[in-house]
């Protein structure tokens, strides 16, 4: 038997939801107000109930009738706004022996003011009646927002696992393909007793080493995404040699240095540049990264390439557009509106894409 198929017998003296909400979890599921749907079914049905009250209230007591209930509904819905924003059975018990000292303070002091008689005894009946429907709407508030909070947790849970994936797969950026081809040029050097060989399992083991956080962060330094980047060119040139020529250029900025981007967001771009921009030169390929500061609290990378361009409108060159897509939707997810990532096609040939996005440091969480 499972614990969701055991009866909860403690329900009968001390009822409400068992868990208790830390205030990280209310303020992540927010909703710190009803909403006005919810208020109004409320407002509407507590009118009914008042309205069968006040058309049964003795002759001459619908006055006095009607302060008690506009008393008693002030009340609870104070103590409902007070089970909204903290649905936990402890308050929930607490205002229900408020409620209930209420009702007998009410019960004497009627008692006390008003003459035994027919109207004494119906105003405490409607007065209890009045006083038990706030209970049952107190308890009904307390579960409601309970489960209502538990059940935008999973929600936001379940996205963030979403988003998670959808992140690992988009940063698992060490292409299959890039691999096999370095491991197969690297076979053959073997096996020829070339000397290039060793080279290129320096630069591949580097490769796979800056890259290892790739799948283990959700945010990285721009100084780790480009020892990544340096490592892959170095990789491409041992396989090229001289149809390829690099640079990596950055600003010697602490800040710059230790910038929060999502993992392979610049790699991804400079892969697109190599493959697609100087591997189209037959004679010969060039690749720069440059990265600094742009203006107050904002970076920019540029990647430029001597290939044929990113198309006659400045459009992203085809091939790769999936992986320009994914750096576009991360960027965003990570900076919103503030992150840009443009293609254009500078006067001096080839294509040149830029990156720039609002600065701030990698939160330790990520790391």
């Amino acid at each position: 038997m499972t614990s969701d198929d055991r009866i909860d017998w403690s329900q009968l003296w001390y009822p409400g939801p068992r868990r208790v909400f830390s205030d990280a979890e209310m303020a992540r599921a927010g909703g710190d107000r009803p909403s006005r749907t919810f208020t109004v079914v409320l407002a509407v049905n507590l009118a009914v109930f008042a309205q069968a009250l006040l058309f049964n209230a003795p002759q001459g007591q619908g006055a006095r009738l009607l302060g008690i209930l506009v008393a008693i509904f002030v009340g609870a819905y104070q103590g409902g706004m007070m089970l909204w924003r903290r649905p936990t059975r402890r308050l929930l018990m607490q205002l229900s022996f408020a409620v209930l000292a209420v009702y007998a303070a009410f019960a004497l002091g009627l008692k006390w003011r008003m003459a035994a008689g027919p109207d004494r005894l119906w105003l405490f009946y409607a007065a209890a009646t009045a006083f038990a429907a706030s209970l049952i709407g107190f308890w009904f508030v307390t579960v409601f927002r309970a489960q209502q909070i538990e059940a935008r947790l999973r929600e936001l849970d379940e996205r963030d696992r979403a988003v998670a994936l959808a992140r690992q797969l988009a940063t698992a950026q060490v292409k299959p393909h890039f691999v096999f081809n370095t491991l197969a040029s690297m076979q053959h050097w073997v096996d020829t007793g070339d000397a290039r060989a060793a080279p290129l399992l320096r630069s591949l083991t580097g490769y796979l080493r800056a890259t290892l956080p790739l799948f283990e962060r959700t945010e990285l330094s721009l100084a780790d995404e480009l020892e990544a980047v340096r490592r892959y060119l170095e990789v491409m040139q041992a396989r090229w040699g001289a149809r390829l020529s690099w640079s990596v250029q950055a600003e010697d900025d602490a800040l710059l240095r230790e910038a929060a981007l999502p993992p392979g967001a610049v790699l991804t771009l400079v892969e697109n540049a190599v493959e697609h921009g100087a591997g189209a030169r037959l004679s010969g390929g060039a690749v720069t990264v440059t990265a600094r500061r742009q203006g107050p609290g904002r970076l920019a990378v540029e990647i430029l390439d001597n290939g044929p361009g990113c198309g006659a409108t400045g459009a992203e060159p085809g091939p790769g557009q999936l992986g320009l897509a994914n750096t576009r939707a991360r960027m965003a997810q990570a900076f919103g509106e503030a992150a840009q990532l443009t293609h254009t096609n500078p006067p001096e040939g080839g294509c040149l894409a830029r990156l720039e996005w609002p600065c701030r440091p990698v939160t330790p969480a990520a790391s």
